[in-house]
């Protein structure tokens, strides 16, 4: 600093050089930062150029690689590692589950009665006298759907499949080929009914008529409107998933770390807790994978699509265990997170190792 109390420029490179390095280190974990976080900044000040602004990569690089290390640092020995495999593999298909829910949810929402009907109105070709309307939104639904139907069907004199589909793409619809479901006619040609489904999509919403042919003619039977597929579901349950099992390997390590400092009775707690919660949380956790597995190894059902990823949480009684088991793993962050340390030194430094930073100007 000159005698005016100005700044001099190299120590406003000092100090703006500290303040990118305070906020790099800030991507530490709190308890490694506060012991080696001086001795890494002192260590990356010495070896700066003189001027020197700015971090060099490398030496970001190196920074985030190493703190990336220590917030996924588990403490030595198997059962640390399968106990982290095991929550995160659990609260990774939590999270897929409920990134499959978000991305169904922020699809098109169903539309009104009276929009429904006069979308069913266009594919029949004549208006609805006494049209049956039924809603499927409730919040534990699975299949979300709007259908409407007559108790009679629709009987329209000249209908045909390709007529109808050529009215829906006039009022913005995509149209898919119809294809055939079921015939018979028990022998009898009087008695001859053929059943054929298409459909048509729009603005995220899938429309599915179904007609019966007989003899006399063509009937619209039902006509059913429900969303689509959302095209970023799959990349949403993969997000899901990796945030899920992140914090899944993040939190045991972090809980085993501070029950390591505990007493011997709130450790033989957790381990039991921990036991149980598991044994909730296995067969759950298995079914749900297989659920979101489903799409990738079997074949499409045909005209409908595969139901949401997420519909196992709602239709599967043993989905509970999942919550239940959630509900323990919380305990057992508390037993870890509270209650005095069993000794004052003795796991002190647990969870800390020497920082492994080499700036590139050292290495240079």
């Amino acid at each position: 600093m000159t005698a005016s109390g100005e700044v001099m420029p190299e120590q406003r490179a000092h100090i703006e050089l500290e303040r990118w390095h305070r906020r790099l280190l800030w991507a530490y974990p709190i308890g490694y930062r506060r012991t080696h976080g001086q001795e890494i900044l002192t260590t990356l000040m010495d070896s700066a150029e003189p001027g020197q602004r700015k971090p060099h990569r490398a030496d970001v690089a190196d920074l985030l690689r190493g703190a990336l290390r220590q917030w996924f640092r588990l403490p030595t020995g198997k059962s640390a590692v399968i106990a982290a495999v095991l929550t995160a593999m659990t609260l990774g298909a939590v999270g897929a589950a409920s990134a499959s829910w978000l991305a169904w949810h922020m699809n098109a929402d169903l539309p009104s009665d009276t929009a429904a009907v006069q979308t069913v109105e266009i594919a029949s070709g004549a208006p609805l006298t006494t049209p049956e309307v039924r809603r499927y939104d409730r919040p534990r639904t699975v299949w979300r759907k709007v259908t409407v139907s007559a108790a009679q069907g629709i009987s329209v004199p000249g209908w045909s499949v390709d007529e109808a589909q050529a009215r829906l793409r006039a009022d913005g619809w995509t149209s898919r080929p119809a294809e055939t479901i079921s015939a018979s006619s028990q022998g009898d040609a009087r008695l001859e009914k053929i059943v054929q489904r298409f459909q048509a999509t729009r603005d995220g919403l899938v429309l599915t008529v179904t007609t019966d042919t007989t003899p006399s003619g063509t009937v619209l039977s039902t006509g059913e409107i429900f969303p689509a597929q959302p095209k970023w579901e799959p990349g949403a349950i993969l997000l899901g998933w990796s945030v899920g099992a992140g914090t899944g390997w993040v939190l045991t390590g972090w809980t085993m770390y501070h029950l390591r400092r505990r007493s011997l009775p709130r450790r033989l707690a957790a381990f039991a807790l921990g036991i149980t919660a598991l044994n909730f949380a296995a067969t759950s956790t298995v079914s749900l994978y297989g659920t979101l597995a489903e799409p990738v190894f079997t074949d499409p059902p045909g005209i409908y699509p595969f139901a949401p990823a997420y519909r196992w949480i709602l239709i599967s009684p043993a989905a509970e265990y999942v919550g239940v088991a959630l509900v323990i793993g919380l305990t057992i962050l508390v037993l870890a997170a509270t209650g005095r340390n069993q000794t004052s030194t003795a796991h002190g430094n647990d969870n800390l190792e020497r920082p492994r930073v080499q700036p590139a100007a050292l290495a240079g």
